[in-house]
């Protein structure tokens, strides 16, 4: 959950401490790998993701064409719509974007801008909680995510004693609360339908930050949830979602694989194929399969579980605060730069092929401010869900130009 606010001056302290101290640091014992071998395993990665990639976009796009024949068929009222959702991080601000969807329910299947059943469900950290909910895309399953974000527990975040800062600590903080709420409303169930609902070729995948090779990483979740399904085990379900959801230093890293992995958010807050050459994404794949075929309509949904620029502030000369602010800032920025990126891509589409693809916002009014100080308080969290299914009720709110 990358919105660090409390946590962020807690670790520079802590990391201050241990470099005044001249303490090595040693940490938990992890066996080494030549940089040789770490180098060559990060290029096989990165070419592996965009093959896999492609291939998952092929499946998904041959979905689509035989919903396209049957409407040419005269066996479906409407044309396909591609609809791709995308989930930002933002800590316990997710509660926001947890009851957009919720809100969004209330709107009449009638309206072309009703909540859809989205062929691609993305997230990063609090946004890879909630996305498994919305791929699911029933009430019952979004009332479940919701009803996790409007009851945080005190035991959800717990500090590791008084010596927390001790440089042989994984983190500052357990989350053994978290862990046991997400266990209990993302149920083996939960995770054969989703195994299930994929088999169409929609798309539901996460970003966690690779620390061992500088890298993101997405993980494709409808394969991981049939890997669950058929082994009997959902832990490796739960740690990616966990990882990609772990504030680095604050909450506890997940080994995945034999690597090390953290907040998604480090290295993108955001996924949308942006690190996909173009003629690799779905609407140049769509002319390559289907060449005399024009690519139905293509909507993004963004979902920001933060706002564009926080209110102004007299910031506190002291170098933990300026820190604080500088960190949300940069987060901020990054991911604000990912969108115009999203809103480019989508006018390249338009430009080369003629594409009709459009792009949607919604993010926490700039106005807005927490009722209570604080991270994971309960009276701020329902507040936003609050604001949340508001907005997402209201087919206005959505933005449709870039920030």
């Amino acid at each position: 959950m990358n919105r660090t606010r409390t946590f962020c001056w807690k670790l520079t302290l802590a990391l201050l401490t241990v470099l005044a101290a001249g303490l090595p640091g040693c940490g938990t014992t992890r066996p080494t790998q030549e940089q040789e071998y770490l180098l060559e395993m990060r290029r096989k990665d990165s070419e592996h993701y965009i093959t896999e990639t492609e291939e998952r976009y092929t499946s998904l796009l041959r979905g689509v064409k035989a919903q396209y024949d049957e409407y040419v068929a005269g066996r479906q009222p409407m044309p396909p719509v591609i609809d791709y959702l995308i989930i930002s991080g933002g800590g316990d601000w997710g509660a926001f974007g947890a009851g957009i969807l919720k809100g969004w329910g209330r709107i009449l299947k009638s309206d072309p801008l009703a909540r859809p059943r989205f062929d691609v469900v993305t997230g990063v950290s609090t946004g890879a909680l909630i996305a498994p909910f919305a791929f699911l895309g029933d009430d019952e399953s979004i009332d479940r995510i919701v009803n996790l974000y409007r009851n945080p527990q005190p035991d959800w975040v717990e500090m590791r004693g008084p010596l927390y800062f001790l440089p042989t600590n994984i983190s500052f903080a357990e989350v053994p609360g978290l862990e046991r709420e997400m266990k209990k409303t993302l149920t083996p169930e939960m995770i054969a339908r989703i195994a299930d609902e994929g088999k169409g070729g929609r798309l539901l995948f996460v970003n966690a930050t690779n620390l061992d090779d500088d890298s993101p990483h997405v993980f494709y979740l409808v394969p991981e949830a049939r890997r669950a399904v058929a082994t009997g085990d959902v832990e490796r379900f739960n740690n990616i979602l966990l990882a990609s959801s772990g504030i680095p230093g604050a909450f506890p890293y997940r080994e995945i694989d034999g690597t090390m992995y953290v907040d998604g958010g480090v290295t993108s807050n955001m996924i949308f194929g942006s690190r996909i050459p173009e003629e690799h994404r779905l609407p140049a794949l769509w002319q390559s399969l289907y060449p005399r075929v024009p690519m139905p309509k293509m909507r993004y949904w963004v979902i920001f579980n933060n706002q564009f620029q926080a209110p102004p502030t007299v910031v506190k000369a002291r170098w933990f605060d300026i820190i604080n602010r500088s960190i949300e800032l940069s987060t901020r920025s990054a991911t604000l730069s990912s969108m115009r990126q999203l809103y480019l891509m989508a006018e390249v589409a338009h430009l080369k092929r003629g594409d009709n693809i459009e792009v949607r916002i919604m993010a926490i009014p700039d106005d807005w401010s927490p009722p209570v100080p604080g991270t994971f308080v309960k009276e701020t969290m329902n507040n936003l869900a609050d604001l949340g299914e508001r907005m997402g009720a209201d087919p206005t709110v959505w933005r449709t130009s870039p920030p």
